[in-house]
């Protein structure tokens, strides 16, 4: 590799994980390269000013309190709430097919919010923001097209034909992730035969910062609360997993007849639906790596893991995966041990697979809970969900859990 740029370590993927990590090493005082397909100028358009459902993006995400605390620790949190962001005070979740019913509230918990839903692109903008005067080298524009291991290095090759190398090379490059298939790291996955149709709509009623989630047997429907830059509470986010034959037949409906639909799924909680932007629908498959970790090589977020977006829980395992990395690489500097000590990622790893595990059963559990309509099992959901709602310490444990504040 001598005719190759080195790295102490080289993260492929700038989305939401990918970036936070880069910046995070780079903090640290390692040699960080952080590759990207797409442009610079794009990561950092700015959104223009709301006038209409369109303007808001499809792609919303619900940032716990740890989540936050991470970026906060990077420095960026500031600037992802100087964009439009809404924090939650409450979450009210029902079934649909019965009467069971449990809200949850920040006050409870003494905590000012439960946590806050932020437009995927705004925390992308302020992450690039941050990297634009940190000591990472972006390499925008390009595609790495293969990656071999050499000794005690790991190479990349780029789509412009230039050629890099890396004490240790993390993925954070999504669900398909070709850096996975490369190094050869094989998933368990399933196909949930089920589609996420996601959208923004305009309710005639506030959503009075409350996320709300109504489970059916078909799938569960999500909204989640958006806020204007003044101040207009009447726009939500919508996640509704469906099964894929009512998922196609939602979406062959127009504007208006969808909206009807809509209305009778969340039971008008909210009122009337107003207006609806353009909707967008994407197949929903569980994945999880066998093994996060090769030599000099790991991984991160969605290339590890993806899971069903019933609890919202996909970009908060991925922030938990780089809170973890970054504390264990930071203990490797302090040690003046290499960023690939194979003990140093076996601890990365096996800190954060259980984690993840443990909340990956949790939401295919609650799936299988509320995807069932056998009398015995719909008694047992309500009663619990109406028992659960009664005792304020254990449901406000876990909130506590789901918000990261115990960790």
């Amino acid at each position: 590799m001598s005719d190759t740029k080195v790295f102490d370590i080289l993260v492929v993927g700038g989305g939401m994980t990918g970036t936070a990590l880069a910046l995070g090493l780079s903090q640290q005082g390692w040699k960080v390269g952080l590759i990207e397909g797409g442009e610079r100028a794009a990561l950092l358009q700015a959104s223009a000013p709301v006038q209409s459902v369109a303007d808001f993006e499809p792609r919303v995400s619900a940032i716990s309190m740890a989540s936050q605390k991470v970026l906060e620790s990077l420095g960026v949190w500031e600037g992802v709430v100087a964009g439009r962001h809404c924090p939650y005070q409450g979450m009210t979740v029902w079934d649909g097919d019965g009467t069971g019913r449990i809200h949850f509230e920040a006050a409870e918990l003494q905590a000012r919010a439960l946590g806050t839903i932020v437009e995927n692109r705004s925390l992308v903008r302020a992450l690039f923001e941050a990297i634009e005067s940190s000591t990472v080298e972006l390499i925008d524009g390009v595609k790495v097209t293969g990656s071999w291991l050499d000794g005690d290095q790991r190479g990349i090759e780029l789509s412009d034909g230039r050629k890099l190398g890396a004490r240790l090379v993390v993925a954070a490059d999504g669900a398909n992730s070709r850096m996975r298939q490369w190094v050869g790291l094989p998933t368990r996955e399933w196909d949930y035969d089920q589609q996420a149709i996601v959208c923004t709509v305009r309710t005639a009623q506030s959503h009075r910062y409350t996320a709300w989630q109504r489970f059916s047997q078909t799938g569960p429907l999500a909204f989640l609360p958006l806020l204007t830059e003044n101040g207009d509470e009447n726009f939500c986010s919508i996640v509704w997993s469906q099964d894929t034959h009512e998922a196609h037949r939602l979406m062959t409906l127009d504007d208006a007849a969808f909206t009807a639909e809509l209305e009778r799924a969340i039971e008008r909680e909210l009122g009337a639906v107003e207006s609806i932007s353009k909707r967008f629908a994407f197949p929903l498959r569980q994945r999880h790596a066998k093994d996060y970790i090769a030599p000099s090589f790991a991984l991160v977020g969605d290339a590890a893991h993806t899971i069903h977006p019933l609890a919202g829980q996909g970009a908060n395992l991925g922030y938990g995966d780089v809170r973890v990395l970054l504390d264990e690489l930071s203990k490797a500097k302090a040690g003046g041990l290499s960023p690939a000590n194979e003990l140093v990622l076996a601890r990365y790893q096996r800190r954060r697979k259980g984690e993840n595990l443990t909340m990956m059963a949790a939401m295919e559990g609650f799936k299988q809970l509320f995807g069932r309509d056998e009398l015995p099992l719909r008694w047992i959901r309500n009663t619990g969900m109406r028992w659960l709602d009664g005792l304020g310490p254990i449901k406000n444990r876990i909130a506590a859990e789901a918000m990261g504040l115990i960790i």
